[in-house]
């Protein structure tokens, strides 16, 4: 990593940021209109012993003033512009939060984690594993389920509905966990105040990001965080037009006169399921009825 210092003052004349020292090869100059606001990385002392990128919008004064402005440029060994996770921080600055608590490494510890790390892969991959797990939520719970109501041979229509739309349901369960995930990393990147805990829950404290520490995080929250955000709550909407779609679907399919009781507990089949349900039914209303004498 190699520094590039240049400094610049306004020239009112031309209405443009000139160099004051000849390190740079070339300059182009902009018009007034393209220079009005300008934003870049600068520092306003001429002394430092780490770096320290701040962005900011700077608004030139009246023409006849001029501003001296320190920048400074961070460039790679390709001669351009590196990642946010290239610049070197000064740990000094988050030094009185625990490491575990900084949300810098929590975006780091979520990007690691099994489950919330699937939301940043591409979206064929991303649809492929939820796609997966639905697969693994239907053939254990959805399906063996739906079974117990709709016979799959006989009605696989209504089958595949029920169980489908249960294991979407607990596909879009997790899709939520990931999502309030990210969205509690992200709000602590945003944020320009952090609570945290020195020890337990009894001594929390409030910490104030310096403009390095915040400029840092909400760079990451807003190119790293928002996006992942947006996709899940795009999975969520989709989800939860599924869900509603082969609910209304089931319903319409099932008959009229067909209640909840003759769908959680269907018919018997055979000749030794009737015996069993007959059982079951004198065994009820023997209860019942020793049940209101004791009274």
């Amino acid at each position: 990593m190699e520094s590039v210092g240049m400094n610049t003052r306004f020239d009112s004349t031309k209405g443009a940021m000139i160099p004051t020292s000849g390190q740079l090869s070339s300059y182009h100059h902009k018009s007034l209109s393209e220079t009005r606001r300008l934003k870049t990385w600068c520092f306003w002392s001429t002394k430092f012993t780490h770096r320290q990128a701040i962005p900011i919008q700077y608004k030139f004064a009246p023409l006849n003033n001029h501003r001296h402005l320190k920048v400074l440029a961070f460039s790679n060994d390709n001669d351009d512009w590196s990642s946010d996770d290239d610049y070197e921080w000064d740990p000094a600055f988050e030094i009185e939060v625990p490491s575990d608590q900084r949300p810098v490494n929590e975006l780091a510890a979520l990007k690691e984690a099994t489950l919330y790390s699937w939301a940043q892969l591409s979206a064929v991959e991303f649809g492929i594993r939820l796609g997966a797990l639905w697969v693994f939520f239907f053939l254990l719970l959805g399906g063996p389920i739906a079974a117990a109501s709709f016979e799959p041979t006989r009605e696989p229509l209504k089958f595949f509905l029920a169980g489908g739309a249960g294991s979407l349901f607990a596909v879009s369960v997790l899709v939520l966990r990931m999502y309030l995930g990210w969205s509690y990393v992200g709000d602590r990147l945003l944020s320009a105040v952090v609570p945290y805990e020195e020890t337990g829950w009894y001594d929390g404290q409030l910490y104030v990001k310096p403009p390095e520490i915040l400029a840092r995080d909400r760079l990451l929250g807003s190119y790293q965080v928002k996006p992942v955000m947006n996709r899940l709550k795009q999975t969520l909407i989709g989800a939860g037009a599924l869900l509603a779609t082969a609910t209304a679907a089931l319903v319409i399919l099932l008959p009229p006169q067909q209640d909840m009781d003759t769908v959680m507990y269907p018919p018997p089949r055979n000749r030794s399921e009737a015996i069993a349900a007959d059982n079951k039914t004198v065994l009820s209303k023997y209860f019942k009825s020793s049940s209101r004498s004791d009274e």
